[in-house]
């Protein structure tokens, strides 16, 4: 409200009175309008439900509920995965509403050549939601073998196959552990180099699985929280995805920023709580009172901000860095110890092989490059990569950062997985991304630079896992050291990905949280612009305050392009600009040099644009050439994503 115009003019105390009122009157309006609308949001529910089932109605409600069939062999995942040894139905026998719940009953019978049935239910492709609260109530049953569970699996793999797009366990049971169940989530890259972490509540009062309680999820960017019948018990916001064939993770919170939808099974068996025994009561059921499903609405969601781990001491008995700072004892493969038998052979104390039923290997200790080497030669491959398993013992300390340095080789060509991980205590857990080295027939050093983000941990193992594949491995000088960090180098030479893309980030949703690693803004003369990525939309918007005549006042520019002589080069993008306009794309030399640069009228509705630089003047490969945007045309905004160079 705008206030009266006055008039310099004496007209009494009765005016001036009236005068103050209508000047103090709009303001009071404002801040009464104000406490309104402050009340309003008082008074609104923290949660408030857009989605559910009672399980009331007595059949299975086909609008919100699909199933999945067979034992997984149908969709390429036998025992789904997990050795499990049921056959799901969507039979009334083993999935029906009743009394108001739903039910899943496990049966041991002989049905399409397996032992048991049961029922596995999903919402994908029905209902799927990013962030909220998801609330369950629901009993499971006991005995050896059963295997409960409700979770939830990403509706679109964004991120790529299991576990890179994430998986919510919101509650997983152990039939022989009654008293206990579990709240996990799965991360990382895709199998076998996933990892995952949550924690283990256990039922007060005397109470198990069998018992109805309340298990919900609640799910915010960068944070998910665990809670039965009330009760907070865990809370997890550290985890990571990486693409295939990506240079770097997805930015956080990736994979917990995409479409989730619910599933609810009861398994038989597996690796989870192991096979039923003769003990072990069929038929049992798991019954769902219901499901619910919030949206947050008394607040804002949370700012998504990736963890700050506090650097901790080593525990006591830990083996210290040595003088050179190396973590990893007896890396030159010289050491026997009077009780360390290290790993049979002479030679080589604080060490150990693991070897599974099906694997074998036989070592022995070679000189290369004037370093003692570990020999594997691989007897008996077994099935798993973790069947023939070299491993040096370590410790970690919570909240540092690591290098871990080796050289390796093999007789022709071969991969191998390293990863530093937790023993059974800690379920195997990962402590740094799992590296698939590429070996040759020459020696070659490999590196892996993580932060111990779990608790400090004094039998810490680097784990060789050298199985499935019959070519002997040679490992040395191996080295785990601190660093202070792990800085992001935005310039790094950029070998092409796997898909021929020379362009690194894109998609501006790979890297750092803020989405602009390997991307330079560079603003010269009077031009004022910021640049940033949302991170729901995950594409470039770029803000113009202060626009410029001239193209290279402003640039979007990626260094470190390899290009090479002779070849010519397609580019494609989305973009968009308000007004619609003219900008121009270049690649140059590491100088700014160009080799050839094109004009693109870009409308101001978002549109693929292609172009092909076929005269590059360019008498040599360039290792450090540059992608240039030069965007000093764009009058008011401009958005940019999708880029791509073959």
């Amino acid at each position: 409200m705008k206030s009266p115009s006055l008039k310099r003019k004496v007209v009494g105390s009765v005016l001036s009175a009236a005068l103050i009122s209508s000047l103090f009157t709009p303001v009071g309006h404002a801040e009464e309008k104000e406490q309104a609308k402050g009340q309003k949001e008082k008074n609104k529910p923290m949660w408030t439900q857009v989605w559910g089932d009672e399980f009331d109605d007595g059949k299975i409600d086909p609008t919100k509920w699909t199933f999945d069939l067979t034992n997984g062999a149908s969709v390429g995942i036998p025992g789904w995965g997990n050795n499990e040894l049921q056959y799901y139905t969507n039979r009334s026998k083993d999935v029906r509403e009743e009394d108001g719940n739903l039910v899943i009953q496990a049966h041991k019978e002989n049905y399409q050549g397996f032992d048991y049935t049961s029922a596995r239910v999903k919402t994908k492709g029905l209902f799927s939601k990013k962030y909220g609260k998801f609330e369950i109530r629901a009993s499971a049953p006991t005995g050896k073998g059963y295997w409960p569970a409700i979770w939830m699996l990403p509706e679109h793999n964004r991120y790529g196959g299991w576990a890179a797009s994430g998986e919510i366990d919101i509650m997983e049971g152990w039939g022989s552990r009654p008293n206990t169940i579990a709240g996990t989530i799965h991360y990382g890259q895709q199998w076998p180099n996933n990892t995952y972490s949550g924690e283990e509540y256990t039922f007060k009062d005397g109470s198990t699985i069998e018992d109805f309680h309340t298990y919900a999820v609640e799910w915010e960017p960068g944070e998910i929280r665990w809670y039965v019948d009330g009760e907070l018990y865990s809370v997890q916001n550290d985890w990571y995805s990486q693409s295939d064939g990506q240079p770097d993770t997805n930015a956080y919170p990736a994979p917990f920023d995409e479409e989730f939808h619910l599933i609810m099974n009861l398994a038989v068996g597996g690796n989870f709580d192991g096979n039923p025994t003769a003990e072990t009561q069929f038929p049992k059921e798991m019954k769902i009172d219901y499901v619910r499903v919030y949206e947050l609405t008394g607040r804002e969601y949370r700012e998504p901000t990736p963890p700050i781990i506090t650097k901790e001491d080593y525990l006591p008995g830990s083996k210290l860095p040595q003088a050179d700072g190396n973590l990893v004892y007896n890396n030159q493969f010289t050491e026997t110890k009077a009780g360390d038998p290290g790993m049979g052979i002479e030679g080589t104390a604080n060490w150990s092989l693991h070897k599974e039923p099906d694997g074998d290997a036989a070592l022995s200790i070679e000189e290369l490059n004037n370093s003692r080497f570990l020999k594997v030669n691989m007897l008996r491959p077994g099935g798993q990569l973790y069947s023939v398993q070299p491993q040096s013992i370590v410790s970690l300390a919570k909240g540092r950062f690591y290098k871990l340095t080796f050289d390796a080789k093999t007789e022709a060509t071969r991969s191998i997985k390293v990863q530093v991980t937790g023993g059974a205590s800690v379920g195997y857990a990962g402590y740094s991304p799992a590296l698939n080295a590429q070996l040759t027939n020459e020696v070659q050093s490999y590196e892996v630079l993580f932060q111990m983000k779990k608790e400090s941990d004094n039998a810490a193992r680097i784990e060789f896992n050298l199985g499935t594949n019959d070519q002997p491995v040679w490992i040395g000088n191996a080295k785990l050291v601190e660093v202070e960090g792990i800085p992001f180098n935005d310039d790094i030479p950029k070998v092409p990905l796997s898909d021929g893309n020379r362009v690194y980030n894109g998609t501006f949703s790979v890297g750092e949280a803020d989405g602009m690693s390997y991307w330079h803004v560079v603003q010269e003369g009077k031009m004022s612009a910021s640049a940033s990525v949302d991170p729901n939309e995950r594409q470039l918007h770029i803000d113009v305050k202060k626009s410029s005549k001239h193209e290279d006042d402003l640039k979007l520019l990626q260094k470190g392009i390899l290009l090479n002589a002779g070849d010519s080069y397609e580019l494609s993008f989305d973009a968009s600009t308000q007004p619609k306009g003219d900008v121009f794309v270049a690649l140059t030399d590491e100088a700014g040099n160009v080799y050839e640069k094109q004009k693109v009228s870009v409308s101001s509705k978002t549109q693929k644009y292609h172009l092909v630089f076929k005269n590059l003047q360019l008498t040599r490969d360039d290792e450090n050439a540059q992608l240039v945007f030069y965007l000093g045309g764009v009058k008011k905004s401009m958005t940019i994503d999708n880029i791509h160079l073959r």
